[in-house]
């Protein structure tokens, strides 16, 4: 702002005064401005981060269930597929089944985090109020135990395919997964088959656990809890009485 001097000479103290008085006058009316685009500037972004927040939370209500719903199918497959292993190993490996195949599981997407990470990286997270920050910083913490779990499955699917090719004649002949035989495992081998299929299942059934905590944590960040305190008495209300049944 530039100021500048008066047209007539200043004559009087009266004349100094108001002079500096304009000038002040003027100078605050400019800093008050200015000010005030700035603060509506920052309202306009937080209000925008709430809302790109908010359409992350609801695609990852949807995306948490459809991982759910694969991991459940999947698990269901090696249930049925380690019932008749179960089998064989009763019948000492007389009784001939043939190999059930699992249905595919399909991708695991896991939660969706960008919408934070970029306002993490570009400082923008603290437009947010204190309290939103904890919550979004608690809720997006689980995504790392999510991350952390399905290597867990990864690594044991891994060891059940390695498993599985030892006993498929067209792996053997082409390196092409084909169908194993059940038949030419030894009551050891199905035992051990049955161990790993065990094995596989105990880590669907915890990462279905992670993602419904995930869930219920994620619905309560969008139903407006104010705090880490509020969002755990919610979730734990949730699941008292049966997740994806609690009213926040």
């Amino acid at each position: 702002m530039d100021v500048h001097p008066p047209h007539a000479g200043i004559h009087s103290w009266k004349d100094f005064w108001i002079h500096l008085g304009t000038i002040t006058i003027g100078l605050l009316i400019a800093i008050g401005l200015e000010q005030s685009v700035e603060w509506a500037h920052r309202v306009h972004e937080r209000r925008m981060l709430q809302s790109e927040l908010r359409a992350e939370g609801d695609e990852n209500v949807r995306a948490t269930r459809v991982d759910m719903e694969r991991l459940q199918s999947w698990r269901s497959g090696m249930v049925a597929r380690r019932k008749d292993v179960q089998q064989m190993i009763a019948s000492e490996g007389k009784l001939k089944l043939p190999f059930r195949v699992i249905p595919a599981r399909g991708a695991i997407a896991l939660p969706s985090e960008s919408t934070w990470d970029s306002a993490k990286a570009s400082g923008k997270v603290a437009l947010l109020a204190d309290y939103q920050a904890d919550v979004y910083t608690f809720l997006y913490q689980e995504n790392e135990m999510l991350k952390t779990q399905l290597e867990s499955i990864f690594a044991l699917t891994s060891e059940k395919l390695v498993f599985e090719r030892g006993f498929d004649p067209k792996f053997a002949e082409a390196g092409v997964d084909g169908t194993p035989d059940l038949a030419s495992m030894s009551v050891e081998q199905l035992k051990e088959y049955s161990n790993i299929l065990n094995k596989n299942i105990t880590q669907v059934d915890s990462m279905i656990a992670f993602l419904q905590f995930y869930d219920a944590v994620n619905r309560a960040v969008l139903y407006g809890a104010q705090s880490q305190e509020e969002v755990i008495r919610r979730v734990d209300e949730e699941e008292k009485t049966g997740w994806g049944r609690g009213n926040f």
